[in-house]
């Protein structure tokens, strides 16, 4: 009796160990929005008020207080993000998560991610912009918050430390964003395999161009789309954000109720936890707007301002070429160029491995980039494949053009600013108070001998296809005032580049023509009817196809089933279960048409391909294409007969899943979305969600999947904001909403406010009333320190 009392009592003592630790991590965690705190380099007091929803208003006598105050706010509530950005974008993953991310790290340094950030912060530093003085002041700021606050609770259960920032770490954040825009690296492998694998007439019904000139391989590895699988196995190791798509459409005066003009935007980014957009309302005696930040870099991508406001969209272009070099038979370090043999070149990099030695790794480059089929470790390829980025082959000058355009006076400057980015490609969305509304698609335009060859690997002996020039920025793809009254970006193809129609991972038309079928149709569209836009879950693909797909099945004998598709308007509602049904059905032709010809294992990174969602409406609409043929069976298949034992399997496993009523089945039960942390997979309470949640796949509710043959389609990616800026009112009717919440501390009531009303489609207003933001009871001085 006397030993069970003393175990319960130590029990108890463990217990209240344990509580009292929780509890004091907790309340040394919980972020205060009140009250003073000292802040180095500061030279007047400066007021961060907190408006509801956590939105900093801060109020600085000078540019450099406003963006020293910046730095520490980003940090007070996004610093583990900020830290993960920079480890992502330098190639230093396993200095946080251990050896396990060695090969990660292995692959971002190999891209070349973390030499070309160090090189860009240098010249940047050199040419002395006048935006650096608030850079620094930005990133000191930042400095002074981890100087003088506990650690956020994801470096306490890791056991890290935080490291300074630095400059560097802002060009590191901004190249991983550029890197995450490309899909070259993902579809280049899989279509080079293709087109070796396949005739030109099944790539032409894809929507790809096959081409066959001087430069085309003649013969190709069958491993090559092992370089896809590689990537994609290294970027789903993280959760960090990639940019993936956009909607946008700015409305002159003569399409709106009020006569002003209005901005709408929704960048499409994967889903995490934090989401990425920090918003912030900066005042000084200089200047004042309401950005979208990417925590880690000083200035805003999407902001809005009295007088302007500006969006963006993934301009989609090809921006990443892949190359077979030829080597030298004797010596594996030569390689021929132009008829010349070269030497490869080869650094060595050191990485930093937590609770372990460092290892070092050799990366070999030629003329056209470093060599990436180093990375493939397991089975790797025969031939030597380098990759050319355009980014990373010209100066950045990123920090100068987001410094130009929330500094902008006139649409004219606004242009300026925009044409210095080279990469990654964009569409800038402008609108302003004269009533002005245009977009430039903005980056570097490589001109190449052919667009039609850029997305198979090139012959890199010959030199044919190198890229030698570019086009001037005057020639991109624009529009300024447009007598149709509308400006719109939905990452479809764009108009051509000097007569050429640019290379490009576009995707469908579908929400590009949905935008124009709404906005054609009124000059009376206000903030409200945007905010329908913004939520459309209309599919203009399956209202193409929808007719081709019933008339298939028009014998079968669910005639129940047939009548109620009849009735579906195409659209993606969480409570209807006909989405549900043409969604899979849809799939499961593709499946069934295409599989049988691409394989087995290539089949899961073409699904994850641009191409497959380009090609579904085109393949669906040819009767006489190639691909309905089952290559392994003795008879030619039908497009008639794919789509019927598509639809059988569509309804045998839907049945499976959710039961034999089929009135019972629910769109929203398979389509759910979590934002999950970098560390959610272990600690899984720093997850937001599930949510079931309307929209689709290229609806303008754009919430993203790769087709799952199982019960669920994860949602992979959709609107990153959803955004309004209405110049009849900018200060009080602009509206806004973030996945989860504006806070990354998982103790802050700003943590995940706002998940609920994002998936449920709510706004929420981006407030410049400073009579309304100084009402607020939450407010922090930040006062300089002795």
């Amino acid at each position: 009796m006397k030993i069970i009392k003393i175990i319960g009592a130590i029990l108890l003592l463990a217990v209240i160990g344990i509580v009292s630790y929780v509890f004091y991590i907790k309340s040394s965690l919980t972020p205060s929005y009140s009250g003073e705190n000292s802040l180095a380099g500061l030279t007047k007091d400066t007021e961060v008020f907190f408006t509801e929803y956590g939105i900093p208003h801060i109020y600085a006598q000078n540019e450099s207080d406003a963006y020293r105050s910046l730095g520490y706010i980003h940090a007070k509530e996004r610093l583990w993000q900020m830290d993960l950005l920079r480890h992502v974008g330098s190639g230093r993953l396993s200095e946080l998560f251990g050896s396990d991310m060695i090969e990660t790290d292995k692959f971002l340094r190999t891209m070349g991610l973390s030499r070309y950030s160090k090189e860009s912060a240098e010249t940047y530093i050199k040419r002395n912009h006048q935006s650096l003085p608030l850079v620094k002041a930005y990133i000191e700021g930042i400095n002074n918050y981890i100087g003088n606050n506990p650690k956020p609770l994801e470096y306490i259960i890791l056991g890290l430390d935080i490291d300074p920032f630095e400059i560097q770490n802002v060009f590191e954040t901004l190249t991983y964003m550029s890197f995450s825009f490309s899909n070259a690296y993902i579809t280049d492998p899989v279509l080079t395999e293709l087109s070796s694998k396949l005739d030109s007439s099944y790539l032409n019904d894809l929507n790809i161009y096959h081409y066959e000139g001087e430069s085309v391989l003649r013969s190709h590895d069958d491993r090559y789309s092992k370089h896809a699988k590689n990537t994609i196995a290294m970027l789903e190791k993280f959760n960090v954000p990639e940019f993936i798509g956009s909607n946008s459409w700015v409305l002159s005066g003569s399409k709106t109720k009020s006569g002003e003009v209005i901005l709408s935007n929704d960048p499409h980014i994967a889903f995490s936890q934090p989401s990425v957009w920090y918003e912030a309302h900066l005042i000084s005696s200089e200047n004042e707007y309401y950005g979208y930040h990417i925590p880690g870099a000083p200035f805003p991508l999407l902001m809005h301002s009295e007088s302007q406001a500006i969006g963006i969209t993934m301009f989609e272009n090809d921006d990443m070429d892949f190359y077979v070099e030829e080597i030298h038979p004797d010596d594996s370090m030569m390689y021929r160029h132009k008829d010349q043999w070269k030497e490869i070149n080869t650094y060595e990099e050191v990485i930093k491995v937590k609770d372990e030695e460092p290892i070092t790794f050799s990366i070999r480059s030629t003329t056209h980039g470093p060599v990436v089929s180093d990375i493939i470790k397991e089975d790797p390829l025969d031939d030597l494949v380098t990759m050319y980025w355009v980014t990373s082959n010209h100066s950045n000058y990123m920090v100068e053009a987001t410094y130009g355009l929330v500094t902008a006076r006139s649409i004219d400057q606004v242009e300026d600013a925009s044409s210095i980015i080279h990469g990654p490609g964009l569409n800038i969305m402008y609108g302003d108070s004269s009533g002005n509304v245009a977009w430039w698609a903005v980056g570097k335009l490589i001109k190449r001998r052919d667009e039609q060859t850029s997305k198979t690997f090139y012959d890199g002996s010959s030199g044919l296809d190198d890229p030698d020039s570019a086009y001037s920025f005057t020639e991109n793809p624009h529009a300024i005032n447009p007598t149709w009254g509308y400006v719109h970006s939905a990452n479809n193809q764009p108009d051509s580049v000097n007569g050429i129609a640019y290379s490009g991972y576009y995707l469908p038309d579908d929400r590009g023509e949905r935008i124009k079928e709404i906005l054609d149709q009124s000059s009376e569209i206000d903030v409200k009817e945007i905010q329908g836009m913004l939520l459309d879950d209309k599919s203009m693909m399956q209202e193409a196809i929808k007719g081709i797909l019933l008339q298939a099945i028009k014998d079968t004998e669910r005639g129940d089933l047939l009548r109620e598709l009849l009735k579906w308007r195409f659209t993606f509602h969480k409570d209807d279960f006909r989405p549900l049904i043409f969604q899979r059905w849809v799939n499961e032709i593709l499946k069934a048409a295409k599989k049988d010809e691409i394989g087995e294992e290539l089949w899961p990174m073409y699904k994850k391909t641009h191409t497959y969602k380009v090609s579904a409406e085109l393949l669906i609409k040819n009767n006489s294409s190639k691909w309905w043929d089952d290559v392994s069976t003795e008879q030619i298949e039908s497009r008639t007969e794919i789509i019927q034992v598509a639809f059988e399997q569509t309804i045998k496993d839907l049945s499976s899943f959710w039961g034999q009523d089929f009135t019972q089945w629910k769109w929203g039960d398979a389509h759910k979305l979590k934002h999950k942390h970098a560390t959610g997979d272990v600690l899984s309470f720093l997850n937001v969600g599930d949510f079931s949640i309307s929209g689709a796949n290229e609806v303008l509710n754009n919430l993203g999947y790769t087709y799952d043959e199982g019960s669920e389609q994860t949602i992979l990616f959709g609107p990153s904001t959803r955004r309004i800026v209405d110049f009849s009112n900018i200060r009080n009717n602009s509206w806004s909403i973030l996945p989860t919440g504006q806070s990354g501390n998982y103790f802050s009531p700003y943590y995940a406010d706002q998940a609920k009303m994002y998936a449920n489609g709510q706004f929420r207003k981006m407030i410049m009333n400073h009579s309304l933001i100084k009402n607020s009871s939450d407010k922090i001085v930040l006062k300089p320190k002795d």
